[in-house]
């Protein structure tokens, strides 16, 4: 089974989704997991988008992180921001 999902939606808005779903004999969950969806592959097409999806995963899987230059170290060699003020000296 998959988890729940909770968010705030108006309760006119949700009152008549509900009605039009029963009146077209489909369930909530299904139109608005159609809806995200759809609503991913048209976000996808996005180059941009699909650098930064990749770049993400490689974080989460790995644990490596991109320095300022794109290479990919571990996150505890890149410079804190306490450490800025030593420029300065």
């Amino acid at each position: 089974m998959t988890p729940t999902t909770q968010f705030r939606i108006p309760t006119a808005t949700k009152d008549l989704f509900k009605d039009v779903c029963a009146y077209r004999n489909v369930s909530m969950s299904q139109v608005v997991i159609n809806f995200i969806e759809r609503y991913i592959a048209e976000q996808t097409r996005d180059p941009a988008l699909r650098r930064h999806l990749s770049a993400r995963e490689t974080e989460l899987r790995t644990g490596l992180v991109q320095d300022n230059r794109g290479t990919w170290v571990k996150p505890e060699t890149l410079k804190k921001p306490e450490d800025n003020w030593r420029q300065f000296l």
